[in-house]
């Protein structure tokens, strides 16, 4: 019998991921029943020392606009959605990490009752720098995320640049290239990849073409997406799919007796918060495999190979037999 984890949970082929930077109220008008119609999570990224307030930040777009109380944004997490901190400010992040990193993650984490992993920058990729992804590592972080038109593999082991593909009406740093509802989807399926969409606020008109889609495109990403991954792909909120990057990374599996596997998670960070993996089982034989004497549930991928999902700790036992 062989063991092994799969690149992605359940087996799957790639991922699709999508978030909102300003974690604004107004998601409520159709962003947030979009999600709802399609069963997929969302990620809020939110401007800690704004939460509750209207928006006024320099000359945004979106001033006039209100962000997400500590209230909305805890019913979004019990929906499935997940929260990450996009700064104190929404400003020069070098120039006081420790209050835009370190006390907005702290703050963060009160207000919403659950710990915070994923640092958004706020503006541009200059918010981060390697300085600025050192200071995300010395506070807790597990991950960054930047403004990128790139996947991100299952193997990669930079996890504090992840990429997001913007979600606009147009990308103005791409020779003014349009809304394209399959965009990175076939490259995401042939690669393992993982695309991570990035908005703002999804309205009958987009706010801003650089910034957003309309409320229609929006709808028809969403209506693409799940179409084209119905069996093929993982939708998760990016909490999810770092944890389990984490988890892969840091598990080793010990053959320590005939058909029996050691799970080692030795150095893995305290602040990864899911703690499932998927497995493959290889055997020429129908097998019973069992987690810490319990059966666990297995579905056959093909001849000769099942899976299983379990969430798993240091030391676990997984022994098969026929």
């Amino acid at each position: 019998m062989i063991l092994d984890t799969t690149k992605w949970k359940y087996n799957k082929t790639w991922v699709y991921s999508i978030t909102y930077d300003e974690a604004l109220s107004e998601l409520h008008r159709f962003v947030i029943p979009h999600h709802e119609h399609f069963g997929i999570p969302g990620h809020l990224e939110a401007v800690v020392g704004h939460m509750g307030v209207e928006r006024q930040i320099g000359a945004s777009s979106y001033n006039g606009f209100h962000h997400m109380s500590p209230a909305e944004m805890r019913e979004m997490i019990a929906a499935g959605w997940g929260v990450g901190n996009h700064s104190w400010s929404h400003f020069n992040v070098a120039d006081d990490p420790e209050l835009e990193l370190l006390k907005a993650r702290e703050v963060l984490e009160d207000a919403i009752g659950r710990a915070v992993t994923v640092y958004c920058a706020p503006g541009s990729n200059a918010n981060l720098t390697p300085f600025i992804i050192d200071k995300a590592k010395e506070y807790g972080y597990l991950a960054g995320m930047g403004i990128y038109d790139r996947l991100n593999f299952p193997d990669s082991e930079d996890l504090f640049f992840l990429n997001r593909p913007p979600l606009h009406e147009t990308f103005s740093d791409l020779f003014e290239s349009i809304f394209d509802p399959f965009r990175r989807i076939q490259q995401a399926k042939k690669n393992n990849g993982w695309i991570i969409d990035y908005l703002h606020c999804p309205l009958e008109t987009a706010v801003h073409d650089y910034k957003d889609c309309s409320a229609a495109h929006h709808y028809e990403r969403l209506e693409t997406v799940t179409t084209e991954g119905k069996y093929d792909c993982w939708f998760a909120n990016p909490d999810d799919v770092v944890d389990y990057r984490y988890m892969r990374r840091y598990a080793k599996l010990q053959e320590t007796d005939a058909n029996t596997f050691k799970i080692n998670l030795e150095g893995l960070p305290k602040q990864v918060m899911n703690r499932e993996l998927t497995f493959t089982v290889q055997s020429p034989h129908p097998v019973t495999v069992t987690l810490n004497g319990n059966a666990v549930s297995t579905w056959q991928l093909e001849n000769g190979v099942w899976a299983f999902n379990a969430k798993v700790e240091d030391g676990d036992v997984v022994r098969g037999f026929y």
